[in-house]
């Protein structure tokens, strides 16, 4: 219920589209084919990004498609799905904290805090993030662990915890970094005694371990045939170390509750009266919280030991070493509760309260930053899609306001949804052609332009067809985009003849539809909204012959469908 209650800050994302960072090329099904056939062409998708990109993700990609089949390009099934998904994390989280010694509402806030980080939310604001589809998996992983060293039949959860170690690593190859905590938590699940856990543990550690043949294998077989397009690797470095070191800072929003956790600690270390310390050191103990706060060093270290290899800093590249800022967050909460009562704790408390309130606000408006994001864009996709003709090409220019990543999904969310005839052509700011393997370089001359809130460069011969607009924060704030014509293009109103598929377009006029099409046409032409052709379009327009071509009716007859063409 608690899980439910915490993921239950993304039921707003519910009204939220696809997104274009990286729903474009995942989120739509795949044609009908036999199951044999369904399963070589997935393996193909895994091997394709693997000799691309690098990632070996079997266990990602087969969550990708097995969601794709069966919601079919429905983004609520999927937000629905990734909401559910976001519980069982929350779960896995609050049951490993309360497995570890950790107070019921020192487990609450840290889970709380580690499910609404604007920082690292976007792992459940997307929708095929891999951390957020590895999170269960990871966490159930350290779960099992010293669930295996307190049980009479340790084999079971020992199974449970590799298979999940797996389907982690099947995800993203650093959840290697979650191992080693696995490991402590197998041979000391309170923390003490770690030599002598090792002696009575240390072969089913062992085997636990060779999970890590998968990624380091991998790792391996990666650098040995890397090749431009592929993620790359640097040598680790103190710049690096710093940027992650200020990653995880704000992936536990420390400027927010930093000053929280700094009453805590003076709450447990002042000195009211000569046993006041002596108090605070035991209710440490009772807590039983030295086993969270060793797996949280390991996770820690390890988490950004794996990503100091990585050239760049995201919020989601905080995990796992931000769970173990969360499991000391979660320490520090569990002795303060049984802390003596004083103002400091009291000041404290209220500090964190307002804090982790002040977090889940800027969680929802990071939602709906995000929602209109995707709602921009999509009013783009849908006026092309609806106005571009056949084989048109469409620039598309980066900036500050648009990005390149931007446009590789407006490609591929044109194609999912039945336009692969229509081509995109990435620019950079200053209007040159910007060649990425995710879009075939085309070239045509493009028919429309898509920017930000920046015109066109002077010279060019563009004219505004349509501005959008998104406003998020109750209006306070507004993101703008444009789509611009070349001199052959005008408005969704000037006369086009053109042959389309249109399996998943609406039937313009029953007068132009054939026969057997059951609400769709093979042959659409779109006639004119006014009589003469559109006045900003300066060319000397005469009115060619009218074109007569019989069609069946519904009633079996036969009749003449007319228009006339422009030209």
């Amino acid at each position: 219920m608690w899980a439910g209650l915490i993921s239950s800050v993304y039921v707003p994302s519910l009204r939220t589209r696809f997104d274009f960072i990286d729903d474009g090329n995942l989120v739509y099904p795949s044609s009908p084919m036999p199951l044999r056939d369904r399963l070589d062409f997935a393996w193909q998708k895994v091997v394709a990004n693997s000799e691309g990109l690098g990632p070996f993700r079997p266990v990602l990609w087969a969550h990708w498609e097995l969601q794709a089949e069966l919601f079919h390009a429905s983004a609520w099934r999927w937000r629905l799905a990734r909401i559910v998904w976001a519980t069982l994390a929350a779960a896995a989280m609050l049951r490993l904290l309360l497995t570890l010694g950790i107070g019921p509402r020192a487990a609450l806030f840290a889970t709380a805090l580690a499910m609404w980080n604007p920082w690292r939310n976007e792992i459940w604001r997307s929708l095929t993030l891999s951390e957020g589809v590895a999170m269960p998996y990871a966490l159930t992983t350290l779960l099992c662990a010293p669930r295996a060293a307190r049980s009479s039949r340790p084999w079971a959860w020992d199974i449970g915890g590799g298979l999940c170690m797996l389907a982690a690593l099947g995800c993203k190859n650093t959840f290697a970094a979650v191992v080693p905590a696995q490991l402590l938590l197998r041979v000391a699940p309170t923390g003490h005694d770690i030599l002598a856990g090792c002696r009575r543990h240390g072969w089913r550690a062992a085997a636990l371990s060779l999970t890590l043949i998968m990624p380091v294998v991998h790792y391996i077989v990666f650098v040995r045939a890397w090749h431009p397009g592929q993620y790359e690797t640097v040598a680790p470095s103190v710049a690096q170390l710093g940027r992650m070191l200020k990653a995880v800072g704000g992936a536990v929003s420390i400027d927010i509750i930093g000053p929280g956790l700094l009453l805590g600690l003076v709450a447990l270390s002042v000195r009211r009266h000569p046993a006041t310390r002596d108090d605070a050191a035991r209710a440490f103990e009772f807590a039983e919280c030295s086993a969270a706060l060793l797996t949280g060093a390991v996770l820690m270290a390890c988490g950004i030991g794996i990503y100091l290899f990585i050239p760049g800093v995201s919020g989601r590249y905080t995990m796992p070493a931000v769970w173990g800022a969360d499991l000391w967050i979660a320490a520090l909460l569990s002795g303060l509760s049984i802390a003596p009562r004083s103002a400091w704790r009291r000041t404290a408390y209220a500090v964190l309260g307002v804090g982790l309130i002040a977090v889940a606000a800027e969680s929802l408006g990071s939602q709906d930053k995000f929602a209109a994001r995707a709602n921009l864009l999509w009013q783009a996709v849908e006026f092309v899609e609806s106005t571009a003709s056949h084989g048109d090409t469409i620039a598309w220019m980066g900036g500050p306001d648009l990005n390149v990543e931007e446009g590789i999904h407006f490609s591929w969310h044109l194609h999912g949804r039945g336009r692969e005839d229509l081509s995109v052509q990435l620019l950079d700011a200053e209007g040159r052609t910007v060649s990425r393997p995710e879009v075939q370089l085309t070239t045509h001359s493009p028919n429309f332009l898509i920017t930000g809130a920046a015109a066109p460069q002077p010279g060019t011969e563009w004219h505004l067809l349509r501005r959008f607009t998104a406003s998020y924060w109750g209006g306070w704030r507004t993101q703008s985009c444009n789509v611009w014509g070349s001199n052959l293009v005008t408005s969704p109103e000037m006369h086009v003849f053109s042959m389309r598929t249109t399996a998943a377009y609406p039937r313009s006029s029953p007068d132009l539809s054939p026969p057997g099409t059951g609400g769709t046409e093979a042959l659409r032409m779109t006639r004119p909204a006014v009589s003469s052709p559109p006045s900003t379009i300066s060319a000397p327009w005469r009115s060619a012959p009218r074109c007569s071509v019989p069609v069946d009716t519904a009633s079996g007859g036969r009749r003449s469908a007319e228009t006339v063409l422009d030209h």
